[in-house]
């Protein structure tokens, strides 16, 4: 995709780049992975790989929107994943990831949960393929790096023009934890963490940009 020279028309899909590629975990090359969102009349747009992003031709600039409504967070095909040993943490995942969003726009002065409007961006994340390592083998292993099993998640993310409901960008990406950027092995979901607050972190950083902060 070329460089844009007004950064104030960034469109949805450009932001996309920098939030799709900032995370402290590694993003990887989506594979088997068949997007939950309706894509109709959304074209699939190559250069975000190893991400995958279907873009609406003509659709807004992240520029136009300074609200930002979070939906609950959805786990896809939640029965594979919430049996009695995980059903608390997972739950946990969910809210950890809304809540990451929400504060890193809050506290860059972006308004969040407010009323459908024309510029109020519509956001959900649909996470699946979740797999997070033994604590009690990690700690086993610790004094051995290459034997830690890492955190691995997908994230769908869907955006909605709030009011008209349209979708006008669906981006897909999955996440591997990082053996040695990872400050704490042993703990089962830093990894799932690092994803969701890199994602946090980049989206706010393509905001400033958009709106020239």
């Amino acid at each position: 995709m070329k460089l844009l020279s007004n950064l104030t028309r960034i469109p949805l899909a450009f932001g996309l780049v920098t939030l799709l590629a900032a995370c402290s975990a590694k993003p990887v090359q989506v594979q088997d992975y068949q997007a939950v969102a309706d894509t109709d009349g959304l074209e699939l747009d190559h250069s975000h790989a190893p991400s995958v992003v279907y873009v609406r031709p003509g659709a807004a600039s992240l520029s136009e929107y300074d609200n930002f409504i979070i939906e609950p967070v959805v786990v896809v095909d939640g029965e594979r994943y919430l049996n009695k040993d995980n059903a608390e943490s997972i739950a946990k995942m969910q809210q950890y990831l809304a809540k990451s969003v929400s504060e890193e726009l809050s506290q860059a002065g972006y308004q969040v949960g407010g009323e459908a409007s024309n510029n109020a961006l519509r956001i959900t994340f649909k996470i699946s393929g979740i797999s997070a390592p033994s604590a009690a083998a990690n700690v086993a292993t610790v004094l051995a790096p290459f034997a830690l099993s890492v955190g691995e998640v997908t994230i769908e993310t869907v955006f909605r023009n709030a009011t008209s409901e349209r979708i006008d960008a669906v981006a897909i990406m999955q996440s591997r934890g990082s053996r040695f950027l990872n400050a704490t092995p042993w703990s089962t979901w830093a990894d799932l963490e690092q994803t969701f607050d890199g994602w946090a972190k980049s989206f706010r950083q393509s905001l400033d940009k958009a709106h020239k902060v």
